[in-house]
């Protein structure tokens, strides 16, 4: 066991909701003591939050995530901190690790929850400075865990990066066959919230968490579509170099950069699956297309 017992996340969104609700199963069973999620103001009275605050939750609001003190008083108590705020927020993460580190908390888990990230394959913006992100958040906070996820099994298959497949069109980068490591939202609150409690203290603290809810690349995926759906999909392969070009037009290209970095390498590395032996996660293709 961790010894964890108090736990506050900041930002309930595209992630952080699932996390939560695991979290709060995990209350519901005596392993936690506390709960506490950080949101905005105009957050705070959203449905979801306030259904979190029903089961046990307790709301907590901070008008500007580079507020260090309003911060400190918000984490007061804490032992894990968690940070799902988004990507445009991302270099907040500063402030509330200076914040966790002054509410005395003894871990902090950065907004990662993807692929593997650093100064990326020589690619700027988007992800390719956090290499320094993580080091100055090592500086200021805590001891530091970063999870990383692979690509969301069930919130990837966008138009915006040229996965909508139930449009029956789609375009990916290289040939369509490097392996990639997927993910699914509640898959990754389930495997967060047994690892903080049951894992000991020292697997957490200044370690990195590798999951992997399923492992298969494009072509597995579509054929595997096509199969269950009856649909033909239309795929495009774009070459890595073509990618680059776009992303050197634009280095903001978030459809470009992922399919360059699922095209060269799609994986997170040895998956730490085995901290929770009855995880079972749900493969890409029963979320994209489950057996009726």
């Amino acid at each position: 066991m961790s010894g964890f017992r108090k736990f506050t996340i900041v930002g309930a969104g595209n992630i952080g909701g699932f996390i939560i609700e695991e979290l709060l199963k995990q209350k519901a069973t005596g392993a936690i003591d506390d709960i506490t999620i950080v949101t905005r103001p105009a957050s705070r009275d959203k449905a979801q939050n306030q259904s979190f605050a029903a089961r046990g939750a307790r709301l907590a609001s901070a008008a500007a995530y580079t507020d260090v003190p309003a911060l400190t008083s918000a984490l007061a108590g804490a032992h894990v901190v968690i940070s799902t705020i988004g990507l445009a927020a991302i270099d907040a993460q500063v402030p509330i690790a200076q914040a966790a580190r002054a509410a005395g908390a003894s871990l902090f888990v950065p907004s990662e929850f993807g692929m593997p990230t650093g100064d990326g394959p020589g690619l700027q913006g988007l992800l390719g400075g956090k290499g320094a992100l993580h080091a100055r958040l090592r500086e200021v906070g805590p001891p530091l865990m970063l999870v990383y996820t692979g690509p969301f099994a069930d919130y990837s298959w966008a138009q915006i990066v040229n996965l909508d497949v139930k449009s029956g069109k789609v375009a990916v980068g290289g040939d369509g066959n490097t392996p990639i490591s997927w993910t699914g939202r509640k898959d990754i609150g389930r495997f967060l919230a047994h690892v903080l409690v049951h894992a000991p203290a020292s697997r957490l603290q200044d370690q990195v968490l590798r999951l992997e809810g399923d492992r298969a690349s494009f072509n597995e995926i579509f054929r595997g579509y096509e199969e269950r759906t009856g649909v033909n999909l239309d795929v495009t392969y774009r070459t890595v170099d073509s990618l680059r070009a776009k992303l050197a037009e634009n280095a903001y290209d978030f459809d470009a950069y992922l399919h360059i970095i699922w095209a060269k390498d799609g994986l997170v590395g040895e998956p730490d699956n085995g901290l929770f032996p009855e995880w079972n996660p749900t493969k890409v293709i029963d979320i994209l297309a489950p057996r009726t």
